[in-house]
């Protein structure tokens, strides 16, 4: 839905919403999430400046009903992945980023 990049509609709102009334359900239903996955689903910059952003976060290891006032970051995303799934150098600046843990019940 980010402008025209990759996206020759004219209803870039609807046709991202009938992208994800199709994929979500099939990575809600896979293996993977179910094994404690997550799924983030997260808004691009604004279109006049770089925040805030949303981001939806899905996964059966999330605090249910929970919101925070968290200054995060695209970078904080990064910083997550990377913790995740153990891969050092932190690159760029999610070494300075707050990770998404607070989001979680537990993490790893």
């Amino acid at each position: 839905m980010h402008e025209n990049i990759g996206c020759s509609q004219s209803n870039r709102v609807l046709f991202g919403d009938t992208w994800l009334s199709t994929e979500v359900p099939k990575i809600l239903a896979s293996p993977a999430y179910l094994n404690n996955g997550a799924l983030f689903i997260t808004w691009d910059e604004a279109a006049t400046n770089d925040g805030p952003i949303g981001m939806i976060v899905l996964s059966p290891k999330a605090k249910r009903g929970y919101s925070n006032t968290i200054h995060y970051t695209h970078s904080s995303t990064l910083r997550t992945m990377q913790e995740i799934f153990g891969v050092t150098p932190m690159i760029r600046d999610a070494a300075n980023a707050t990770d998404l843990s607070d989001l979680f019940v537990s993490f790893p």
